[in-house]
């Protein structure tokens, strides 16, 4: 009984840090695009204030210690910006910041060796035992392309309107004259509403199209998509680590030796017998249970990259570390390195 009380309140108070910090940041574009129609002082001040609080609630709530000696600081920048009243300017930054930083997270998992950002949490979405298929990951992947491609198109656009806005825009408030202008009320106007709205429109209509072309996808609807990808973030957000996709300099190494009559070798190929991708990892979860000596819960596999085949009779080596709840592992055959990712295990199932 007390386990579930102390659940229930674990749970309310995961929502209410869930609700302090999203009503910030969906009230600042409405306070900001006030702010620039209406050209007053009071909602600007306000609009910098709610941005300050989206950007430190929650790592706040997460007991960081960087945001509590940022947050006196950031106090004095808000005075100070009021004093010489430049807290305007200020709201020229988020829209572009915003798109750079989405960009940026999405695209940067588009580099060799990397795993597409939307394959990951399509692997984290599958059940354990049903891996994405190839279409599915070759989907991934191209839809995290046209994310990043979206979001540098909305970057420079919210970034050429600042540079034109008038008045007080960014070239203005240096001295320039803007080769073309626009007014402060246009500027909001995308960078405040429309922005958003493209962003969600794009979303809905991509989703609708996924629906019709999966139909065996891990979800039911849309509502129950958005519950199950918001409660993996944690997961999610771990894939990120450094060096995640690398040997770790320390942890269980222990060899793969692939038999040459191998049943899974029927059919696959024809004339020429490769180990399939999800014998192989069942392969590394087997020696991973055996040389940590319990059994493993796998939950996910939000990262992984098979770069060279093994074939009848390959010795490989396997290289493992178990660190809060994931398993790195990088498979090698001699110098060639066959796989490397990250297994998603479920507390209580071996994670320590």
């Amino acid at each position: 009984m007390l386990i579930d009380i102390w659940n229930r309140v674990s749970l309310r108070s995961s929502r209410t840090r869930t609700i302090v910090a999203v009503v910030p940041a969906i009230a600042y574009p409405l306070l900001a695009h006030g702010a620039s129609i209406f050209r007053s002082p009071a909602l600007t001040i306000a609009s910098v204030i709610v941005l300050t609080a989206a950007i430190l609630i929650p790592p706040l709530c997460e007991g960081r210690r960087w945001a509590k000696l940022a947050l006196p600081a950031a106090a004095v920048a808000i005075v100070g910006l009021w004093r010489i009243d430049a807290a305007a300017l200020v709201l020229f930054l988020p829209p572009v910041l915003l798109n750079v930083f989405l960009a940026w997270l999405f695209g940067h998992t588009l580099v060799r060796g990397s795993t597409p950002l939307i394959e990951r949490l399509v692997r984290l979405l599958q059940p354990k035992d049903q891996p994405p298929g190839p279409e599915v990951v070759r989907y991934a992947g191209q839809l995290t392309r046209v994310w990043t491609c979206l979001f540098v198109g909305l970057g420079a656009m919210n970034l050429g309107l600042a540079l034109c806005a008038t008045p007080g825009g960014l070239l203005e408030a240096i001295g320039v004259r803007p080769p073309v202008t626009v007014s402060r009320e246009t500027w909001s106007l995308f960078a405040n509403v429309l922005n958003y709205l493209i962003v969600a429109a794009f979303f809905l209509l991509e989703f609708t199209y996924r629906m019709r072309r999966f139909p065996d996808r891990p979800y039911r609807n849309l509502a129950e998509f958005l519950r199950r990808a918001a409660a993996l973030g944690p997961a999610l957000t771990a894939t990120f680590r450094p060096h995640a996709d690398e040997a770790p300099p320390q942890g269980l190494q222990a060899p793969i030796v692939v038999p040459m009559d191998h049943p899974a070798f029927d059919g696959h190929f024809p004339g020429r017998p490769v180990l399939p991708a999800v014998v192989l990892l069942g392969l590394v979860i087997d020696v991973a249970e055996r040389g940590f000596g319990r059994p493993l819960a796998i939950a996910g596999l939000p990262r992984a990259k098979f770069l060279a085949p093994l074939l009848p009779g390959d010795n490989a080596a396997v290289s493992l570390r178990l660190d809060r709840g994931l398993l790195h592992f990088e498979v090698r055959n001699g110098p060639v390195r066959v796989a490397q990712g990250v297994f998603q295990v479920e507390a209580g199932g071996g994670a320590g």
